[in-house]
């Protein structure tokens, strides 16, 4: 009769794609603007980096980033997953032209 909803909602397994302003400010604010690896504080010199925590990088909630300073983030080796994927995606490009 009624529409009961049983408290499993799909949404919660959706996954963010993109790290969005509003996420990076979030991850940010939570780690007090410093690096989670070093404690070095962010400025205009020292951007920070987001790092997956769970590992899987097609989860950008802001409860599986963390902000790393460069030096921390390449200690991750998430950098060379990333560079890895985009140098596959620009070689099927370049086959396809």
């Amino acid at each position: 009769m009624f529409n009961v909803d049983s408290g499993k909602s799909s949404s919660n397994k959706k996954k963010i794609r993109k790290i969005n302003l509003g996420i990076r400010q979030t991850v940010l604010e939570r780690a007090r603007y410093r690096c989670q690896g070093c404690s070095t504080k962010f400025n205009t010199q020292e951007t920070p980096f987001f790092a997956h925590i769970n590992g899987s990088i097609k989860d950008n909630s802001p409860a599986n980033l963390k902000a790393l300073c460069n030096k921390c983030y390449i200690k991750t080796g998430e950098n060379k997953i990333k560079d890895n994927m985009m140098g596959k995606i620009r070689s099927l490009i370049r086959r396809v032209i």
